[in-house]
């Protein structure tokens, strides 16, 4: 399927017009911004090397999320600029657009918690703000973290175009709702992207992976995912086909792993499989 695990595709070598190579940065952040900037120009460089035109990290890689001291807020209000600048400046630097979880300024104790887009030139294309939060087993994010209202028109959801393909922005817990990708679908979006912290537990890498290649499947779209390692979540970062193959992974330790986009291939599987095109709203609509 096109994989290159090494850096040996030159970024020269790709059609534009069909193919688009992408890739997922893994690693845990820690409590301090500027090194979590210094681990993602890192995994940036060696993407970029490799071919890449968009990566993409995980959920929280500003800040780690389970720490104490400051409230969440605070240091969102504090380092939220620098960490804006930085992720511009390393886009900008490196050619290649960028897709990033952030903690944001929230206006008080508690912080939004959103995804980042940001252009091969370091402009913003899109910010999203996390719909669903993570609420669930033994977690309480909300304690943490802003819900983001809804909008007229859905506007609260986010797509940005590169190259020939359309990428929805999915926040971790929000992969749980499959509502919400096949509302990102209808948009145009056939690439989700999911950036997660996706906290360990029994079954909880089973869940990742099959909800993963589910919203593949389901969808008819590539799914790349990105997510924090072990300890505190699963890591598993990886690219999936629309056919809900696996094309690379990151298993549980800091990195990257590339796969190349074909929108011949994406056609050419929904047109084998159009049920996106078969779709019976009344089902569903009650």
């Amino acid at each position: 399927m096109n994989i290159r695990s090494t850096p040996e595709t030159n970024r020269q070598d790709l059609d534009w017009e069909d193919g688009l190579m992408v890739a997922v940065g893994q690693f845990a952040s820690v409590a301090d911004t500027r090194e979590n900037v210094a681990r993602i120009e890192g995994l940036t460089a060696r993407a970029a090397a490799a071919g890449a035109r968009l990566i993409a990290f995980p959920e929280a890689a500003s800040y780690a999320f389970s720490t104490g001291g400051p409230e969440l807020g605070d240091i969102a209000r504090q380092e939220s600029g620098l960490f804006r600048e930085e992720m511009a400046r390393i886009a900008l630097k490196h050619e290649i657009a960028l897709i990033v979880g952030m903690y944001d300024d929230g206006g008080g104790a508690l912080s939004d918690n959103v995804l980042l887009a940001l252009g091969p030139d370091g402009a913003l294309c899109g910010r999203y703000h996390k719909l669903h939060l993570y609420d669930a087993f033994t977690f309480r994010e909300s304690e943490k973290n802003t819900i983001a209202q809804l909008q007229p028109d859905f506007a609260e959801l986010v797509t940005i175009d590169i190259g020939p393909f359309r990428f929805g922005l999915v926040n971790c817990y929000d992969l749980r709702f499959p509502e919400m990708a096949r509302a990102l679908v209808q948009r145009g979006a056939n690439v989700l992207v999911v950036c997660a912290g996706w906290i360990a537990g029994p079954l909880k890498e089973l869940h990742w992976e099959l909800l993963l290649r589910a919203r593949a499947i389901e969808n008819t779209s590539y799914v790349i995912a990105a997510s924090q390692p072990a300890p505190l979540s699963a890591g598993l970062s990886m690219a999936v086909d629309p056919s809900g193959l696996v094309l690379g992974t990151v298993a549980e330790t800091e990195g990257i792993a590339l796969a190349r986009l074909s929108l011949s291939h994406l056609t050419d599987f929904r047109r084998i499989l159009p049920c996106l095109e078969q779709r019976r709203y009344h089902v569903v609509q009650g």
